[in-house]
């Protein structure tokens, strides 16, 4: 199963181990624009091109709920509005909505305002637009699918287990040095780092992580002889995305001696990228053993967020 983009190779070897340590843990653009009082539907056909190839048009009393809520742009709460019907199932999928022209003479507002709204559902997954036949309530949404970025630290402590993690390599490189990060340029400096770690003791995931060292220089001078790289960073470093590429893979002979299981055994592979305003921050591939490690995220679009629901 493939979740996202890209891929990478690390390559290089490995040193001895450095230590062990056991991690003290704690809890741990709108625009604005004054709104339109929308208006009836307009008293013209709701579809001059035709009946629609699969299902009906909103009939009028469907339009009636489209109501702004005086919140930030207008193609901002025209979105909403429209989203509000779908998500509260007022709307039906291959429902036919009207054209914007209509829209626009409905809110009182210009068809750009409106077609960046549609647009915007339309990537959501929303809304489907077919040319020449119109903009339909789309059968089935795409919604965006959010891996949480959660230290593994937590994770054991809240299954009532004792954390540990070992360094097994430290290095300083410059990209392109036996390991290449395809977002950084070639020289670009990276702290290169390889971690285990444990519950009560038994392995359950294999870390190989890079940091820029020009995005996060302090990371140069941080030991981690008490608090894990993936806690450090998360609790000092921000970030505004995050791309995740998951896969089951089976243990090579290297990383099934490491993790403590057969040659061959199921394991969950997660590759992460973090960047902070569309500059790359850490690239980092975990290795977890399939049954002692486990995976959730949410399904979520931007228009539920903003209507809570």
């Amino acid at each position: 199963m493939y979740i996202h983009y890209r891929r990478t190779s690390y390559r290089g070897a490995e040193s001895g181990v450095q230590g062990v340590a056991r991690q003290g843990l704690t809890g741990r653009d709108r625009g604005g624009g004054p709104a339109s009082t929308p208006a009836r539907a307009p008293r013209n056909e709701l579809a001059p091109d035709g009946q629609a190839l699969d299902g009906q048009a909103l009939d009028r009393q469907a339009l009636d709920g489209l109501t702004l809520d005086g919140r930030g742009a207008l193609f901002d709460q025209i979105k909403r509005a429209v989203a509000g019907q779908i998500l509260r199932g007022r709307w039906q999928a291959g429902q036919r909505l009207p054209n914007e022209a209509e829209l626009s003479s409905l809110y009182g507002v210009s068809r750009q305002t409106v077609h960046k709204a549609i647009a915007l559902l339309a990537r959501e997954g929303f809304l489907v637009r077919r040319r020449r036949a119109g903009t339909f309530v789309a059968t089935g949404r795409r919604d965006r699918f959010a891996l949480p970025i959660e230290d593994i630290g937590d994770v054991v402590a809240r299954e009532g287990r004792v954390y540990e993690f070992r360094i097994r390599e430290r290095k300083s490189i410059s990209n392109g040095q036996g390991i290449r990060w395809p977002d950084l340029p070639d020289g670009a400096p990276i702290l290169a780092l390889e971690c285990l770690h444990f519950s009560d003791g038994t392995p359950i995931q294999h870390e190989r992580r890079l940091v820029s060292l020009d995005a996060v220089p302090e990371v140069a001078e941080e030991p981690f002889d008490s608090v894990a790289p993936s806690r450090w960073l998360v609790e000092r470093v921000p970030w505004s995305s995050a791309d995740h590429t998951v896969r089951a893979v089976n243990a090579t002979a290297e990383m099934a001696a490491l993790l403590g299981v057969e040659a061959g055994a199921a394991c969950l592979s997660i590759r992460r990228q973090t960047m902070h305003l569309s500059r790359p921050v850490t690239l980092v591939h975990f290795l977890s053993v399939g049954d002692r490690f486990s995976l959730s995220g949410s399904s979520i679009t931007d228009s539920a967020t903003e209507l809570n629901l």
